[in-house]
């Protein structure tokens, strides 16, 4: 992907204690590289790690995702790493790979994330890490399957076709596209799924 100008493209996921980053935190976050051709790329392995809540009373149990993850929640309460601490376990993983120098070597690229929803994560993500940091290491471009989902439904309307999804969240994408996700909320089986989606709409080709 030449466009990407030395940029890595990384598919991106979180698990949350509840929907506001305001008070909910980021209990674990999962994201894996991508090669040109947007499957994983082997030559890096996974970031993909518990963190302990700061603030477990803050925990919407009455959301059903959250009770399903509620055993995870607890591991990740007793066996989390703390918020500095995976914030920097964060950093050296993304310093070690290794990305080249953006043009004219003013500095380095970064991660152009790809997330289902993703507005969603990097609004967590910037809470965890502080917008500043974020912004140090992650493109300000990013992709989404949700909204590509909308995209591709657009499309098809303005040229008279069937839409292709009538729903957009990513366990409707994942049946619609024949996309297994064995383990759904979980951060890293939501990334493998959301990176074989998106890979599967641009596969679909244009009108």
């Amino acid at each position: 992907m030449q466009h990407l100008n030395g940029k890595m493209m990384c598919v991106i996921d979180t698990e949350t204690t509840g929907l506001d980053p305001r008070y909910h935190e980021i209990w674990q976050i999962a994201i894996i590289p991508l090669t040109s051709k947007l499957v994983m790329d082997k030559e890096h392995m996974p970031f993909y790690i518990m963190i302990k809540p700061e603030h477990p009373e803050y925990i919407d149990w009455d959301i059903p995702v959250f009770k399903k993850n509620k055993p995870k929640i607890m591991d990740a309460m007793t066996r989390g790493y703390e918020r500095e601490t995976a914030v920097d376990m964060l950093i050296e993983w993304i310093e070690r790979l290794n990305l080249p120098m953006a043009k004219y070597g003013s500095k380095q690229c970064k991660i152009e994330p790809l997330g289902q929803n993703y507005g969603f994560d990097k609004g967590f993500i910037e809470q965890w890490m502080t917008v500043d940091r974020y912004q140090e290491y992650f493109d300000y471009h990013y992709r989404d399957t949700m909204q590509a989902a909308l995209y591709l439904n657009d499309q098809a309307s303005f040229h008279a076709e069937k839409v292709p999804f009538s729903k957009v969240n990513l366990s409707w994408l994942c049946k619609e596209l024949g996309v297994d996700n064995p383990d759904a909320h979980d951060a890293l089986c939501d990334c493998i799924a959301t990176a074989e989606c998106y890979r599967k709409m641009c596969l679909k080709g244009l009108f």
